[in-house]
């Protein structure tokens, strides 16, 4: 159905569109010919509070200590009980060989040696058999008295230790026919020790007695006793008919007095024996010693607790003596960061720096800065410097090598603020800010930190200025 508008009512609605369209295009001229209010400045109070100056740099957590582990004698594996990631305890077994070669090493290195030690036993066995068989003892008995002195014993014990070629020299004091207790230094070439002095009774109570041997070309030892001695002997002696034929390497020196100084004499056969199988001795010893390392390094043990880093092999594998397992140590744990020149000026071990893990972005975690290198590394114009921080208190659960921030506070201070925008710096200590009505006004500034400036004068607590202090 269609309807038509006729007459009075087509007027009515022809005048009303007239008049909406007029209305429409006397609001379009006054909004484009008139001007707008302007818009107020954003403003901002000045403040109380702390201004930090801090600088910043990415890293990663690292153990700072390694150890290297190897097995001390080439094998095959015969396990592998740790793989990398692992966390091991100090002593916990990680590794192991085959040690049938090394146990067969120690077992002969072992017997070698019981039978050096059996070769001692005999040489010093036949030494005092020959000193008993050529009656040197009665000859050191005669000489001196009638009494075998256990200082005698003693000098000629030194005398068989004696290496080769080496000369001693016992002086004998003054005797009355009893025996001094006061020790008398003996001399060997390169070394010196104190044995009792020898007192000896006198041949005859009207002369004087010095026992002095003459030395044998060879390099055996002779000994003198220097000092001449009155003899003053409370008992007649008996005659010394003592043969100086006890040292089979010096001469034999017969007579009624130089018994004694024959006994002295160098080391012979005997001594030569004694020596070289205490040579033997110690060169066992060793090797038994070496032997047994050998064999307790076919096993890998932690000296440490730590992390497995990486693993060399598996079972079955032949391997050598060079590194089979790296272990970091937990306990080192620390970021490795790197920071720029510019930054790491003001940098110095023992600041406090805090530390933010990527997987714990919103805890902060307190750390000390414990190195700073010396030398910085280039990266095209970029230098930057490698420093290392230790963790106050290491969180469980860090993993080596998971990203981390290190920041580091240069600077506080504690006063009136304002943001950097509202400040225009002017000088070192100076800077402008514009009020709301748009006047400028100098102050006195402080510390410029990371967000903030300290404001020392010019401004009071509440004032307010412009946010952009450029507009």
């Amino acid at each position: 159905m269609t309807f038509v508008v006729r007459g009075k009512r087509r007027r009515w609605v022809a005048a009303g569109a007239a008049v909406l369209v007029a209305a429409v295009v006397v609001t379009v001229v006054a909004v484009q010919g008139g001007d707008p209010a302007p818009a107020a400045a954003a403003t901002v109070a000045v403040q109380r509070g702390e201004v930090t100056s801090s600088v910043a740099a990415s890293g990663k957590v690292s153990p700072v200590a390694s150890r290297e582990l190897a097995f001390s004698v080439a094998g095959t594996l015969t396990s592998v009980l740790v793989k990398p990631g692992d966390e091991v305890a100090a002593g916990q077994d990680l590794a192991t060989i085959d040690d049938a070669d090394a146990r067969e090493a120690r077992d002969d290195a072992a017997n070698a040696l019981t039978e050096a030690e059996q070769a001692l036993t005999d040489a010093k066995a036949a030494a005092d058999s020959d000193d008993t068989s050529t009656g040197c003892t009665s000859a050191r008995g005669a000489a001196y008295g009638g009494s075998t002195d256990s200082s005698v014993t003693a000098v000629t014990a030194v005398l068989l230790a004696a290496p080769a070629g080496a000369t001693a020299t016992a002086t004998a004091p003054s005797t009355s026919g009893s025996a001094p207790t006061t020790p008398t230094a003996v001399s060997l070439a390169g070394r010196s020790t104190t044995s009792p002095s020898v007192s000896a009774s006198a041949v005859s109570a009207s002369t004087t007695a010095t026992a002095a041997p003459s030395p044998s070309p060879s390099s055996s030892p002779s000994a003198s006793a220097s000092p001449k001695p009155t003899a003053t002997p409370s008992r007649t002696p008996a005659p010394s008919t003592g043969s100086g034929s006890c040292s089979s390497g010096g001469s034999s020196n017969g007579g009624s007095s130089n018994g004694a100084g024959g006994a002295t004499g160098g080391r012979g056969s005997g001594g030569d024996a004694i020596y070289s199988a205490q040579v033997a001795v110690n060169k066992a010893e060793a090797e038994l010693t070496k032997a047994e390392r050998d064999l307790a390094g076919t096993t890998i043990t932690a000296p440490v607790a730590a992390k497995v880093l990486s693993v060399g092999g598996k079972a079955g594998d032949p391997v050598s003596t060079g590194t089979f397992i790296t272990l970091g140590v937990v306990a080192t744990m620390m970021v490795e960061a790197e920071f720029a020149e510019a930054d790491a000026v003001s940098l110095a071990v023992g600041q406090p720096a805090t530390v933010t893990l990527a997987n714990r972005p919103d805890e902060t975690l307190p750390a000390t800065i414990a190195q700073v290198a010396a030398t910085g590394t280039a990266s095209g114009t970029l230098v930057r410097y490698h420093v290392l921080l230790a963790f106050d208190g290491a969180p469980e659960g860090l993993l080596i090598g998971q990203s981390a921030t290190a920041g580091v506070v240069l600077a506080r201070a504690e006063g009136l603020l304002l943001p950097q925008s509202a400040v225009r710096v002017t000088g070192d200590a100076t800077g402008e800010v514009k009020l709301p009505d748009g006047t400028a006004r100098t102050i006195g500034i402080g510390l410029r930190g990371d967000g903030n400036v300290e404001i020392t004068s010019g401004l009071t607590e509440g004032d307010t200025v412009r946010l952009n202090a450029r507009s």
